[in-house]
C-alpha cells in the first residue's frame, strides 16, 4: 500500500473514535492499543493534511474535516455491506423478502387474509407485515425500511411514487346505545359530541379538520390517542365518539358493541394508495413474482368486506381528487 492511500481499517479506527468521542475507549472495543490507536489517526491526519480531531476534557469530537470524512466513511461502508448482501445472493436461490405496510384498521380488516393469500399467490417470496399509521408507513417507504405500503390519504411528494387503488368512506362511529337515530348524519352533528381521534398527522383526523375547516364547524379533539385499541375502548366505555374507516370497528359493528352512522354534508372520504419509493416506480416490483397479482387481490378484499362503503379504482386510473361523488347508500 503506497503512504498516500486510505485503507478500510484506518477508517473503521476513525469512525469507532468519532462515536464513542475517545481514544481510549476505542481502543478497547477495537482490541488494540492505546498508543497505536492514537498514531493511526495521527497518521491519517497527516496523510489527509489536516486535523480530523480536537481534543477536550471530557475526550475528542471530529472537526469539520472529520465531520466529513466519518460521513463518507459510514456511506463507504454502507456500500460495501450492501454489496457483499447483493453478491452473495448469486450464490443463493432467489428467494426475497416483501415488507408490506399496513394501518391499524387494515390488519385488522384483512391482516390475516393478506399472511394467507401471500403464501399461496406469491412465488418465492416471503411476506412481512409491519403495522403503523398512514403518515409512518409512508415515511418508511421513503427511508427503504419498507418495500410497500398501503396507505391513507397521502399527499405527492418527490421521495415517493403514489397509486390510488380505493375510496373509503369515514363514518360515525359510538357505542350502540348512544348512536343518533338517523342512518345518516351530517359532519356537524357528528363533530358535536365529544371526539376521541389519532394525533394530527392522523390521516382520518387530516380529513375531518380539512372538511370541518372549509364549512366553518368547530372540530375539537377531547382525547388524542394514535392508538386504535385505546380509541375503541374509550367508545366502549361511552367516553367519545370518533370517525373512522369501517375496518377499524368491523368486529365490535358486527358484535354489536358499537354502531357506525355514515355522515353526509359532505360525504367523507380517503383515498386508500400503493405506496412505493420513487426510484423504484418503474422497476419490476409489482410486474414480478406474483406482487401485482397478490396486491390486486388483496385490494380487492379489502373493498369487497366494506361492501358499499367502498369503491376500487383500477390500477391504471389515474388520480381523481377525493370521491365526494360517490352516491351514498344504505348502511350495510
Amino acid at each position: 500500500m503506497k503512504d498516500s492511500e486510505i485503507n478500510l481499517r484506518q477508517l473503521r479506527y476513525f469512525a469507532k473514535v468519532v462515536e464513542v468521542r475517545n481514544i481510549t475507549r476505542a481502543a478497547e472495543q477495537l482490541h488494540i492499543a492505546q498508543p497505536a490507536l492514537g498514531l493511526k489517526i495521527r497518521q491519517l491526519e497527516e496523510m489527509l493534511g489536516v486535523p480530523l480531531l480536537h481534543r477536550h476534557s471530557r475526550g475528542v469530537g471530529p472537526t469539520p474535516a472529520g465531520e466529513l470524512l466519518y460521513t463518507r466513511a459510514c456511506t463507504v461502508f454502507s456500500l460495501l455491506e450492501q454489496t457483499r448482501l447483493d453478491v452473495a445472493r448469486f450464490g443463493q436461490a432467489m428467494y426475497r423478502h416483501l415488507t408490506l405496510g399496513l394501518t391499524p384498521s387494515l390488519v385488522l380488516l384483512v391482516g390475516t387474509e393478506a399472511i394467507v393469500a401471500a403464501r399461496e399467490q406469491l412465488i418465492d417470496v416471503s411476506l412481512r407485515l409491519r403495522e403503523d399509521p398512514s403518515f409512518a408507513l409512508v415515511d418508511a417507504v421513503e427511508n427503504k425500511e419498507i418495500d410497500v405500503a398501503l396507505a391513507y390519504s397521502v399527499a405527492e411528494r418527490p421521495g415517493i411514487h403514489l397509486t390510488p387503488v380505493l375510496y373509503e368512506e369515514l363514518l360515525l362511529v359510538t357505542r350502540a346505545d348512544q348512536a343518533p337515530a338517523e342512518k345518516i348524519v351530517t359532519l356537524e352533528q357528528a363533530l358535536s359530541r365529544e371526539m376521541a381521534h389519532g394525533g394530527k398527522r392522523d390521516a382520518g383526523r387530516c380529513t375531518v379538520e380539512f372538511a370541518a375547516g372549509e364549512r366553518g364547524i368547530p372540530f375539537k379533539v377531547t382525547y388524542e390517542m394514535q392508538s386504535i385499541v385505546g380509541i375503541r375502548e374509550m367508545l366502549l366505555r361511552g367516553m367519545a365518539a370518533t370517525i373512522l374507516p369501517y375496518g377499524a370497528v368491523a368486529r365490535e359493528v358486527a358484535n354489536g358493541e358499537l354502531a357506525i352512522r355514515r355522515i353526509a354534508e359532505p360525504l367523507l372520504t380517503q383515498t386508500l394508495y400503493i405506496v412505493r419509493h420513487a426510484r423504484e416506480a418503474g422497476g419490476p416490483l409489482l410486474d414480478e413474482t406474483g406482487i401485482a397479482f397478490f396486491l390486486r387481490n388483496l385490494t380487492g378484499l379489502i373493498a369487497e368486506k366494506q361492501g358499499s362503503l367502498a369503491r376500487r379504482i383500477d390500477f391504471r386510473e389515474p388520480p381523481s381528487g377525493n370521491a365526494e361523488g360517490v352516491p351514498v347508500q344504505a348502511v350495510p
